[in-house]
C-alpha cells in the first residue's frame, strides 16, 4: 500500500535519521547530548513541543521528552538515543556512522539505524501529524515520546525511562517500545546476569613448586570447568505460549577476563553469565543452582592440589563468588488487548498483512513500563535488521508506512480511552 506520507516528507525522515546516525552515542562511551540537540531542532522544525530532561549529575545525558496535544497523556512512544558499539568497522559494506543508503536494497545502513534511532524518526513524525488530528478533532489528550538514554547498559538504567516514569514525566493508556519489526510485540524475556569470580593463588610457572604444586592454584582453569559444566547442564525447558520457539537460555562466558602475565599462574578469573528468563521462570532455582555446580567444581579443584602434594590438612587454594550484575523479569501483556488488536488493525490496513503477535527473545525496558500500569507493546516499527550486527539496517520505505501505522493505531485507540 502507497503511504499517504510524499516523497518529500519521505526525504526529510531519511536525512535527519542520517543526521541521528552521523552523531555516535555509543553507549557509556558517547554522551548522547549532541542527538538530543539535533532532535530538539527537528522538533522546532515541526513545531513540537520538546523538553530535555536529565537525572541529578547527567546533564550530558538528557533524555528527550516530545509532546503533541495539550490535554491529558493518553499514548507514549518511547524509544533510545544511545547504541553498542561497533567492533571492526572494516567488516561493514559501508562505514557505520555514516549513515549510508544502499540504492540496490533501499536500505540505509548504519549503527543505531533501527536500534533504536530509525524508530524515533518514525514516531516523531507521527507525532506531527498526530498533532493535525488532535487539532481537527478538538481531543483534550496528548501524545508522548520519550527518547531515552542509557538502555544498552542492560535495560534497567536509573537515568533515561526509569527516571522518567519516577518523576511522573511520562505516562499514557497505552505505549510503544519502537523497535524495528512488524511482530506485535507482546512482551519480553527476562534477564539475569552474573559475574562469576574466581580466586587461586599466583606462583611463578617455571619454578619447583609451580612444577610440583606445592604453590599456586590457577583461577582460570578452575573458572572454565565451572562454564562447561553450565554450558552442559540440562536447565529446565521453561516455556510459555507468548513465547514461541523461545524457553530459559543460559549463556555462560560471554565476557572472560583472567590472568595478569604469561608466566605467572592466574590467581584471578571472571566471567558474564547471561540468562534468559521465562515467565515461569524462578531466579532463586537458578541461582542455586549455579552456586552448586561452582562450589562442586571449586571443592574438586582444591581436592586436585590436595591429592598432588599428598597434603589434606592445608587450606583451601581456590575460591569462589557470583555478583548478580542485572536482573529483571519477563513482562507480557494478553494478546487481546485492545492496544495489540489496535496495531494489528493497523498493520492490516495499511500493509495488507496479519502481523504475528509474539513476545521476543531479548530484553528491555517495557517491563518499566508495564510495571508501572502502562500497557505497552515491548517492540513496533520500521522494518530492518542486523541489530547489533555487522550492516545494521532499516528499509526506507518502511519508515513512511510505520508513520502511518503509529498515526492509525494511536487515533483509534484513542478513541476508546477519551
Amino acid at each position: 500500500m502507497t503511504s499517504k506520507l510524499s516523497s518529500s516528507f519521505t526525504s526529510s525522515m531519511t536525512s535527519f535519521l542520517c543526521d541521528l546516525i552521523c552523531i555516535r552515542s555509543v553507549c557509556r562511551i558517547d554522551a548522547e547530548r549532541f542527538v538530543a540537540q539535533r532532535i530538539l531542532v527537528e522538533c522546532q522544525s515541526l513545531k513540537l513541543k520538546c523538553d530535555l530532561v536529565s537525572a541529578p549529575n547527567e546533564e550530558h545525558r538528557p533524555n528527550v521528552i516530545v509532546t503533541a496535544g495539550n490535554g491529558p497523556s493518553k499514548f507514549l512512544f518511547v524509544g533510545h538515543m544511545d547504541t553498542v558499539n561497533v567492533e571492526d568497522e572494516t567488516q561493514w559494506s559501508f562505514p557505520p556512522f555514516a549513515g549510508t543508503i544502499d540504492d540496490k536494497t533501499q536500505r540505509l545502513i548504519g549503527r543505531g539505524s533501527c536500534d533504536n534511532k530509525g524508530g524515533i524518526v518514525c514516531a516523531l513524525y507521527a507525532l506531527y501529524l498526530l498533532q493535525q488530528v488532535i487539532d481537527e478533532k478538538n481531543w483534550n489528550v496528548s501524545i508522548q515520546l520519550a527518547c531515552v538514554v542509557d538502555e544498552e547498559s542492560g535495560a534497567c538504567s536509573s537515568i533515561g525511562v526509569r527516571h522518567l516514569l519516577d518523576r511522573k514525566l511520562i505516562s499514557g493508556s497505552g505505549a510503544i517500545y519502537v523497535y524495528p519489526g512488524i511482530n506485535v510485540t507482546i512482551g519480553h524475556r527476562g534477564l539475569l546476569r552474573l559475574e562469576i569470580n574466581v580466586k587461586g593463588e599466583n606462583v611463578h610457572t617455571g619454578t619447583v613448586e609451580w612444577n610440583t604444586k606445592t604453590k599456586g592454584a590457577n583461577a582460570s582453569t578452575a573458572l572454565a570447568r565451572i562454564l562447561i559444566a553450565l554450558e552442559d547442564y540440562a536447565w529446565n525447558n521453561d516455556t510459555d505460549p507468548s513465547f514461541p520457539d523461545l524457553t530459559l537460555n543460559v549463556t555462560p562466558g560471554t565476557i572472560l577476563n583472567g590472568g595478569g602475565f604469561a608466566s605467572v599462574v592466574p590467581s584471578n578469573a571472571s566471567a558474564l553469565v547471561d540468562i534468559r528468563l521465562m515467565p515461569s521462570t524462578s531466579v532463586d532455582d537458578i541461582l542455586k543452582k549455579i552456586e552448586d555446580i561452582t562450589k562442586i567444581i571449586i571443592n574438586e579443584r582444591n581436592e586436585f592440589y590436595h591429592k598432588m602434594t599428598r597434603d589434606t590438612t592445608s587450606s583451601a587454594r581456590l575460591s569462589a563468588s557470583i555478583t548478580i550484575k542485572n536482573q529483571l523479569p519477563a513482562a507480557t501483556i494478553d494478546s487481546n488487548h485492545p492496544l495489540v488488536l489496535s496495531c494489528v488493525n493497523a498493520v492490516k490496513k495499511v500493509l495488507n498483512i496479519v502481523p504475528t503477535t509474539n513476545g521476543c527473545g531479548p530484553a528491555n525496558e517495557g517491563y518499566m513500563l508495564i510495571d508501572s500500569g502502562i500497557p505497552t507493546i515491548c517492540g513496533f516499527g520500521p522494518i530492518g535488521g542486523n541489530v547489533h550486527g555487522v550492516d545494521e539496517w532499516i528499509s526506507v520505505p518502511s519508515m513512511a508506512q510505520t508513520v502511518d501505522i503509529y498515526v492509525d493505531i494511536v487515533s483509534n485507540y484513542c478513541q476508546l480511552c477519551v
